[in-house]
């Protein structure tokens, strides 16, 4: 059983953890086709490139073609991943290999993302906390999860006390199209929580961006009353679709590119 809203590659990370948090089947992996670049990075496309002119023509999930050089793809590593059925899943590398496939034994492949969540490996550690008095939870405010965050879902809500900041940030989400943000004082006095309603896998993503811009603006105008965002994306009708704690490290790396908004997903969701 599919669920009509995830069915993209680009996305598959997005899609597989909202199941699991609204107790939806998993769906089969789209089609697509992991490109691997010498660097180790990789390129999520549509379908297999085509070389015009020394440049690897590629399409994306979305529709929009672009190129990079050919010879910064790894061919060998392509061709094999997208062989094996690694095409059709995100790749997460990493993983051991076998040092010894001649001796008959199969090689152990990169963990997909239905590994590891299966596994409940992608819950990443919490990062240390600020030790000041003020920034210290509030007994019997949270619950916690299984793996032993703070269910933002389940915090007792509260107005976030500096209201400038509440504006900008209102108006900040506002322009660039999220009108469905809630703004509440988060766990510690120098965090912000943000409550986001996500209707689809490319909204997910969207909020996150938009939310690293976000902590960056802020901080430049109150640089002493904002370290970092607590989000938590809900579905239309409230189901939990993943919460996050989002450094200015976080913020940095996103927008730059440094780390893909996919990849930052699957090791930063909060189980």
């Amino acid at each position: 059983m599919r669920h009509p809203r995830f069915r993209r590659l680009a996305v598959l990370a997005s899609a597989l953890l909202i199941a699991i948090h609204m107790g939806i089947p998993m769906m089969a992996a789209a089609a697509g086709y992991i490109i691997y670049l010498k660097d180790g990075s990789t390129v999520t496309a549509k379908e297999k490139y085509r070389i015009e002119n020394g440049r690897a023509l590629i399409t994306l999930p979305n529709g929009t073609q672009s190129f990079i050089p050919a010879g910064n793809i790894d061919v060998k590593r392509t061709e094999e991943a997208n062989k094996s059925g690694h095409g059709s899943a995100v790749v997460l590398p990493g993983s051991p290999q076998d040092a010894n496939p001649a001796a008959g034994q199969r090689g152990v492949k990169d963990k997909t993302l239905a590994d590891l969540i299966a596994a409940k490996a992608a819950a990443p550690r919490e990062l240390p906390t600020n030790k000041r008095d003020k920034n210290e939870p509030a007994p019997g405010r949270l619950v916690k999860t299984a793996a032993g965050f703070y269910d933002l879902s389940t915090m007792a809500r509260k107005p976030y006390p500096h209201v400038e900041v509440s504006g900008e940030l209102q108006q900040f989400f506002r322009g660039q199209g999220i009108e469905e943000v809630e703004i509440h004082e988060g766990t510690q006095g120098d965090r912000v929580l943000l409550e986001v309603t996500t209707n689809s896998e490319g909204s997910v993503f969207q909020a996150l961006t938009t939310a690293s811009n976000a902590l960056l603006h802020v901080r430049g105008l109150y640089p002493d009353r904002v370290a970092a965002f607590e989000l938590l994306f809900t579905t239309p009708s409230r189901e939990r679709a993943g919460q996050f704690l989002l450094t200015p490290d976080d913020a940095t790396d996103l927008i730059s590119k440094k780390v893909d908004v996919t990849y930052f997903y699957v090791k930063n969701v909060q189980f």
